[in-house]
């Protein structure tokens, strides 16, 4: 497990590589984190589903990969969930789950090929972090949302400053584009995983103005 997370971090801002390496390991992916008790799809669905209650309401599963995130909130009802991952190999993973009415690849940093507030929330799930997802996609986060919306994503804490991630919060709830709605209590993300890879983190979540 630990070969394959350094393998995804030290692809940088590659995002061919990236995506070559989750479409290597696409199949073994569930397998590899839960064997670390991987905790981020938890805490990420469980604040969602607090804040976002219409459960009919269309949802973006951002960077779903095997469709962690998209399963657990199918599993308590919510039926609209579409998910875009840079990776073709983790979509096909998630398309068995068949929890997901649209399934696309798109990259986060880029701009995405959905309409202006389309989606009513947005959950990313470890998508976020060291040679993934840069703090510049929340803008398109931002666009994607419809007014009241939310966007629930997990951060670990050694990377939320030096990421920009709070700086990028910061700057879009200070244009007036969204506001800080609720922040979850610390956590460790792979409590099973050597220290190298056991960082704390907590799940944020901003409201679409």
């Amino acid at each position: 497990m630990t070969d394959w997370l350094e393998r995804v971090y030290s692809a940088g801002n590659d995002t061919a590589k990236l995506a070559e390496v989750y479409d290597t390991w696409a199949t073994e992916y569930d397998g590899s984190v839960g064997s670390l008790g991987y905790t981020n799809p938890s805490v990420v669905s469980a604040l969602f589903a607090r804040l976002m209650t219409d459960i009919s309401a269309p949802v973006l599963d951002a960077g779903c990969g095997t469709g962690l995130i998209g399963w657990m909130l199918s599993v308590v009802g919510y039926e609209n969930i579409s998910g875009i991952d840079l990776s073709a190999g983790m979509l096909r993973q998630a398309e068995k789950r068949d929890c997901y009415r649209t399934l696309a690849t798109a990259v986060l940093g880029q701009p995405l090929a959905l309409p202006d507030a389309a989606f009513a929330g947005v959950v990313a799930s470890g998508v976020f972090t060291v040679g993934h997802a840069p703090a510049s996609a929340f803008s398109e986060i931002a666009r994607v949302l419809r007014p009241g919306g939310v966007f629930v994503v997990s951060i670990t804490d050694p990377i939320y400053e030096s990421g920009g991630f709070r700086t990028a919060i910061d700057a879009l709830v200070k244009v007036g584009e969204w506001e800080r709605a609720a922040v979850s209590g610390p956590y460790i993300p792979l409590p099973g995983a050597d220290d190298g890879h056991r960082h704390p983190g907590r799940v944020y979540a901003m409201r679409r103005l």
